[in-house]
């Protein structure tokens, strides 16, 4: 994801009367000059700041815990006021009437809280940051924590940056200058081109380099993990080449992999910040890579405007992520858009946010609205106009857009471009409305008349009517035949003739459409229990065995807001009567235990040497087993199961590793540390067979 948080859209807003957009007007010019202090946590600098002629005051904005000490114009001190908001100061320098004044210099300083205040902003294993750290382990401090004195303008900087000996920096732009001596080090850094924010990152770096068709390619990596750089390396190489070919040139001159020590995905104008944790995940350079390269078009070069709602998540993991899968084949691209639907369903349901409200990634449920409707949207336009079509439309809004701020209207005008044909009541439905169509196949007959076979049924759509391109797959004697209707009501009749006799007629199969799964198309999956803000973890009351899994349990619980009991409290309640609940510990551990043998063995078979998933076998010593089935008590939901005989410290990684598979019923853990994987069928709903 980009950088900018939720926090920094909404400080735009709140200082919108006294803050110019920058969407119309030249980039404002940055020269900074910073000394960076490890041991105090602080950082002091100026910035020589060039004014636009005719300018009598500017306004900029600095975080609450550092402060301006002095403005300088020319030879003497200017006025400036200091207004405090939340979280931030809006200092307004007043500048004197004339065109001899071209700049001034702003002395600023500022504290920082250290790695381990951040922690407990740690969130489902990613660190969701809104102000600067500094500590031994390194410096990030986000242009979105206002670290130094800005506005809401574009920006073009040069930056020199001093750092204690040993220490590396990272910013957009490029390194023009390096020098060293025994105690410091200082580097100068230069962008040219706008950006809407300068970020400053540093840390123990071995740096390796590498270029590729005049782009300069780098990794900066702790020592302990400097042995993947060959790999991510090889991985932008491909990257830059991919979207080169489908968006446009690459916008900088750079790209690097920057390794941070907070669980970070971030996405930064011509580099990305990846936690340790992240960068050591071996599917990493081939998903996550690839999506935070994208960003560098999307939302790092076409800025957001996001008056109508942020499209760039949408349109990177469209671009990036889903590309990917489509290219492995058919089932990948399937299974992808099925596990968007799924995640939508378990997490954002009954949200009320629209993609036109959506801002930033900043829960499960603005993720699974931001990037899951998001990315379906995509597919469903690309369907209706055509591959063909769809890549112009793509390449014209780049064009069009590249450095400028851009929102969903010049998205729309680039596909219209592109198609020859007005696509305002596309993009009226799916930006502005909640949720989504729920389609039901509500009658499905066929008869035979002079030789053909005419197949006549009925779909329903439950709330509001969508217009909806709808595939239909009718399985006749002779083979499978698609067909595609368009829908526009409530209620529509439909008609199909057939040369061969149907056999059975099933809507939507392969997921082409934004919807709202029935709980019967839903299988069981890890995140259809984090998804109830009702679901009840249930630990071992024995102490020895309850502290073995409590750490994981209370951070599952706290990630996604759920309720915590133990085996002893559970007969006060009937939980298993409306609950989804989460039962850790196997036999002679949970007296709940019991409940595996009936809710669990139609999906696994657990021996006493040996677990048996999905056709496999695993070894029961030394592994760990999570399972997820539907509550058939309560179909909506879920009933899991974690059983191992490893101790805490295996639990705690096992937990860890859930949040990154939660769109699957069964996780194996190996004793080698192998994570295997795989997502239960659901019971089809959309399906019709005929006699």
């Amino acid at each position: 994801m980009t950088q900018k948080t939720l926090a920094a859209f909404a400080l735009f807003f709140l200082l919108f009367p006294f803050i110019c957009s920058g969407a119309e007007q030249d980039a404002l010019r940055h020269s900074l000059q910073v000394k960076v202090d490890i041991q105090g946590r602080s950082i002091t600098g100026t910035d020589r700041i060039a004014l636009e002629k005719g300018t009598s005051e500017l306004s900029l904005i600095l975080r609450s815990g550092s402060e301006v000490t002095r403005v300088e114009g020319g030879s003497a001190d200017l006025p400036f006021e200091t207004r405090e908001g939340r979280g931030f100061r809006e200092i307004t320098v007043k500048v004197p009437p004339g065109d001899m004044l071209r700049e001034i210099t702003v002395h600023f300083r500022g504290t920082f809280q250290s790695p381990k205040e951040a922690e407990s902003q740690i969130k489902r294993g990613v660190a969701y940051i809104e102000d600067g750290i500094i500590g031994e382990e390194g410096v990030f401090l986000p242009s979105s924590s206002f670290w130094y004195p800005q506005n809401t303008d574009f920006t073009v900087f040069e930056a020199v940056v001093t750092l204690p000996a040993g220490y590396s920096s990272v910013m957009e732009g490029e390194l023009t200058d390096r020098r060293i001596d025994a105690s410091t080090v200082v580097e100068r850094w230069i962008e040219w081109k706008p950006v809407d924010g300068i970020d400053l990152i540093a840390g123990r770096y071995k740096i390796e380099k590498d270029t590729h068709k005049g782009v300069d390619i780098y990794t900066y990596f702790f020592k302990e993990d400097a042995s993947l750089s060959r790999t991510y390396i090889d991985k932008t190489k491909e990257y830059l080449d991919t979207y080169s070919e489908l968006l446009g040139p690459y916008p900088f001159g750079k790209f690097a992999v920057v390794e941070n020590f907070l669980p970070t995905g971030y996405g930064m104008p011509s580099f990305t910040l990846l936690g340790s944790s992240v960068i050591r995940l071996p599917f990493i350079p081939d998903t996550s890579l690839g999506h935070e390269i994208a960003h560098n078009w999307w939302g790092n070069s076409v800025f957001i405007d996001s008056s109508l709602g942020n499209w760039s998540e949408a349109l990177t993991t469209y671009t990036a992520d889903y590309l990917f899968e489509k290219r492995k084949g058919g089932d990948k691209a399937r299974e992808f858009r099925a596990a968007k639907l799924r995640s939508y369903k378990n997490f954002a349901e009954e949200s009320p946010i629209s993609l036109k409200d959506f801002r930033d990634s900043t829960s499960t449920e603005s993720r699974a609205v931001g990037y899951n409707k998001g990315v379906m949207v995509f597919n469903m336009l690309e369907a209706h106009i055509g591959e063909a079509a769809f890549r112009d439309g793509l390449k014209r809004f780049y064009a069009a857009n590249a450095f400028k701020r851009a929102s969903w209207a010049d998205i729309q005008a680039a596909f219209e471009a592109a198609s020859g044909s007005s696509l305002d009541w596309f993009f009226d439905q799916w930006l502005k409305n909640t949720g989504g169509p729920a389609l039901t196949l509500a009658d499905a007959q066929t008869i035979e008349a002079d030789g053909k076979h005419i197949v006549s049924l009925r779909v329903e759509q439950a709330g509001t009517a969508y217009a909806l391109d709808l595939p239909v797959r009718i399985e006749t004697a002779s083979g499978p035949v698609w067909r595609t209707f368009s829908i526009k009501s409530a209620s529509a009749e439909l008609t199909a003739e057939l040369d061969s006799k149907p056999l059975s007629i099933e809507l939507d199969p392969d997921y082409q459409n934004f919807r709202i799964l029935s709980d019967a198309e839903a299988p069981p999956t890890f995140a259809g229990f984090f998804g109830d803000k009702e679901a009840v973890i249930i630990l071992p009351n024995r102490n020895d065995i309850h502290d073995k899994y409590m750490p994981a349990a209370d951070m599952l619980a706290k990630d996604y807001g759920l309720n915590l009991t133990t085996d002893a409290d559970i007969g006060k309640k009937d939980y298993l009567k409306d609950h989804s609940i989460f039962i850790f510990g196997g036999p002679k551990e949970n007296r709940l235990y019991w409940l595996s043998g009936r809710y669990f063995s139609k999906s696994a078979a657990i021996g006493e040497d040996a677990f048996e998933v999905a056709g496999r076998s695993f070894p029961r010593k030394g592994s760990v087993l999570v399972l997820a089935a539907k509550n058939p008590h309560a179909p909506s939901k879920t009933l899991c199961l974690f059983i191992t005989d490893l101790g805490k410290d295996a639990v705690l990684d096992a937990a860890r590793r859930i949040r990154y598979f939660t769109d699957s019923s069964w996780l194996v853990i190996t004793p080698d540390g192998k994570a295997e994987k795989g997502t239960f069928e659901g019971d089809k709903t959309l399906k019709r067979s005929f006699k």
